[in-house]
């Protein structure tokens, strides 16, 4: 790490906020230079050294990238006596900053903070003594905690978090319980508590370390593979990879118990907000369920004839019961792969349900009666375009504020009789809670979706668990529609749902292309369709969308976007650059963390309108997401991604009209059932595989692990918990 040396000229740009500073500064050879970094306002009267690196900024030149800074131990006399008189410090001008630093020399500050009443020695009172001594603490202090906390190896960023939360007291808080830093910051996980613990010589037994890596296990490791609960010997497994080391980490979990942070429940572990969220939802689901429908099921089976005559279809016998079931449930069940009548089963229910309540569709109360939603904006479009009836998120359904919280809850639920559920397998054990609990008791619930598809990127696997419990009446569709049988696209991703995929299945036909390729003709047969299909007037944005299970590698995510980028909007005289990726006007973008503030959310997917220079000449983007304009600055940029190609979790809930997927051995060890199946099912009109189509096979024939769930058995009355009002309070309800 380079160091600058120098007294501060000026502020440019000081946020608040987050210390992010841009100032110039006088170095030792009188020169003006630029520094940028997280650092507090600090005296332009004293010398202060910068620790960082040099940088090129593409506009602005060079600057010099603050990592950390530290006042340096000798100063000129004039600097500190315009420091002392300056309005750090009320009560002491000139004349006084004179006679401090002509008395005690250069290190005044220093000789002053070990021995306060030194200052008697030149006239001041006592209550003026004591006075400048609490002023001077207050300004050394941060600079103090600052200087500590780079010596932890923390960057300038972290540093002004930690001191933003605990103020004078950051050191005390960091030496007593560094691992409290993966709780209280934003940004620091276990391994960076854990440097910071060995700098402080914290043992790599210490009950705190333990603690810490049980819960780290818990809500990364478990949470990841989707697991709502561990056993004893995974938990142990799991702590131990963390640590490092193998230990007992029995106190550990006693510790975690007694806090309420681990519960134990039938020799299985689980962290008390999944326990808890676990048992709540169950008991919102049973409520929902507890309520008869009274409705004159001959009357809805007159009104379901007439809509078979209005909409000219014949619906076959089983498609009628589901309709009937779903009108005649409190809460109820479709599911079914593509072509098997989801939505026309849908689309009929709301037709009889709208008649037989009398609610037209310009009824200006219809939204107040009926809620259709997803979990993705893309497929809650989607639904909106097939039904003919307003669709949102479920979040905005819930009212997701941009501070997080939800307008929409158990004490305040959503107005509707009716609520649709589409594309549910998407829906993790939290959302489904929030859900849940916000929908009033004698409301009628549908949930939708195809329980074969990957589950939710979140913990639980709620679709799957509501159909095993069998409690709540289920409507599987399995028959694919006449329309749909000669679909290749429906009939390869049954045969792999199926799991009875051969060689004879792999040949292209209709809308199905398979390309046998090496992996070197993949991308020249990839770029050579995608401009096919462009030639055809297909969209890139909304049409043509390319799929990859991981990110990293010769065709992984980032490789593939950069080929399409290169290829497809290439030429770009504007450009803004973030971290390893630089976007351009015209370049197809998704994001991928939820906005509701600028009401966008995670998985929307846009295209990049402008890029332009606000009035502080630095640069910004607008990308348009359907009607809505969002402007990102640079910062903003790490909520954002190119979206040529796109993770398949990414995809779900989505459809497009031409799918391209690359197949080949570096995915291996992410290919799954699930996961492929979920893949030929984006597609609506030409699925393109390239590559090795022998692992189509080998994904067909291997499944995903069950995730580690108890739902089902709650709703089932297998698992009765037995826990008092007082106890459903976790400790993160405080946090």
């Amino acid at each position: 790490m380079e160091t600058l040396i120098g007294k501060v000229k000026n502020y440019v740009f000081h946020n608040d906020e987050n210390s992010y500073s841009i100032a110039r500064i006088i170095n030792e050879k009188d020169e003006i230079v630029t520094i940028v970094g997280y650092f507090p306002v600090v005296s332009e009267d004293i010398v202060y050294e910068f620790s960082g690196a040099w940088i090129k900024h593409q506009t602005y030149g060079d600057q010099f990238k603050v990592e950390t800074f530290k006042k340096c131990e000798t100063q000129s006399e004039n600097g500190l006596i315009s420091y002392l008189s300056s309005s750090f410090f009320h009560g002491i001008g000139q004349k006084t900053a004179e006679k401090i630093v002509y008395h005690f020399g250069p290190d005044a500050i220093k000789k002053i903070l070990d021995n306060k009443k030194i200052l008697k020695e030149i006239g001041l009172s006592a209550i003026r003594i004591e006075k400048f001594y609490q002023q001077l603490i207050e300004n050394q202090t941060n600079e103090h905690i600052l200087v500590a906390l780079y010596g932890y190896g923390l960057s300038g960023k972290l540093s002004m978090k930690l001191l933003s939360k605990y103020q004078m007291l950051t050191i005390e808080k960091l030496e007593e319980n560094p691992y409290r830093l993966i709780d209280d910051i934003e940004g620091i996980g276990f391994i960076k508590a854990d440097e910071i613990a060995s700098k402080l010589g914290i043992a790599k037994d210490d009950l705190r370390r333990t603690k810490a890596a049980v819960i780290y296990a818990m809500q990364y490791i478990a949470y990841q593979n989707g697991d709502i609960y561990l056993t004893s010997e995974q938990l142990k497994t799991y702590t131990e990879q963390v640590l490092g080391i193998e230990t007992s980490i029995d106190d550990a979990i006693q510790n975690l118990i007694n806090e309420k942070r681990l519960i134990l429940e039938d020799q299985r572990y689980y962290l008390s907000l999944s326990y808890y969220t676990e048992i709540e939802l169950a008991k919102e689901i049973k409520l929902l369920m507890d309520h008869p429908i009274d409705v004159d099921l001959d009357y809805m089976k007159t009104l379901l004839d007439a809509v078979e005559l209005q909409k000219n279809i014949t619906y076959t016998h089983y498609q009628k019961q589901a309709i009937l079931t779903s009108l005649s449930s409190p809460f109820s069940i479709i599911t079914g792969g593509p072509g098997t009548g989801k939505t026309t089963i849908i689309d009929g229910l709301l037709d009889v349900y709208r008649q037989y309540y009398k609610l037209g569709h310009k009824n200006l109360y219809l939204s107040e009666k009926i809620a259709l939603m997803a979990p993705t904006g893309r497929a809650a479009k989607r639904m909106k375009e097939l039904l003919d009836m307003d669709a949102k998120t479920i979040h905005k359904h819930l009212g997701y504020s941009y501070d997080g919280e939800f307008t929409f809850d158990q004490s305040n639920p959503l107005p509707q009789d009716l609520i649709i559920v589409d594309e549910a397998s998407m829906i993790d054990l939290f959302l489904a809670k929030k859900l849940l609990s916000a929908i009033k008791p004698l409301a009628q619930v549908v949930i939708v979706g195809d329980v074969d598809q990957l589950p939710s990127v979140g913990p639980g696997q709620v679709l799957s668990d509501l159909i095993d419990a069998e409690v709540i009446p289920v409507i599987r569709l399995k028959e694919i529609h006449r329309q749909a049988q000669d679909s290749k696209i429906v009939s390869l991703a049954k045969s792999v749902n199926e799991q009875n995929l051969s060689h004879d299945d792999l040949i292209s036909d209709g809308d199905v292309y398979l390309y046998k390729a090496p992996i070197e003709r993949i991308k020249d047969v990839m770029i050579k369709q995608v401009q096919g299909a462009l030639n055809e007037g297909y969209s890139m944005i909304d049409d043509i969308q390319v799929l990859a299970p991981m990110y990293k590698g010769e065709l992984g995510i980032d490789r593939l976007n950069q080929i399409l980028q290169e290829t497809f909007n290439p030429g770009q005289t504007i450009s803004i650059t973030y971290g390893d990726k630089t976007y351009y006007p015209g370049d197809k973008v998704i994001q991928l963390v939820n906005d509701p503030e600028r009401m966008i959310m995670n998985g929307d997917i846009g295209i990049v309108k402008s890029i332009k220079m606000n009035a502080k000449d630095e640069k910004f983007m607008i990308v348009s997401y359907d009607d809505n304009e969002v402007m990102y600055e640079k910062s903003d940029l790490d909520e954002l991604n190119l979206a040529y190609a796109i993770s398949i979790h990414k995809s779900q809930g989505s459809e497009y009209k031409i799918v391209i997927l690359p197949m080949i051995r570096n995915y291996m060890h992410m290919l799954k059932k699930e996961l492929i199946y979920t893949a030929i099912t984006r597609a609506k009109k030409y699925l393109l595989m390239l590559g090795d189509m022998n692992l189509l096979i080998y994904a067909a024939n291997h499944l995903s692990e069950k995730r580690q769930t108890t739902l089902a058995m709650r709703l089932s009355g297998k698992i009765e918990s037995d826990i008092d009002e007082e106890d459903t309070m976790s400790p993160y309800d405080f946090m």
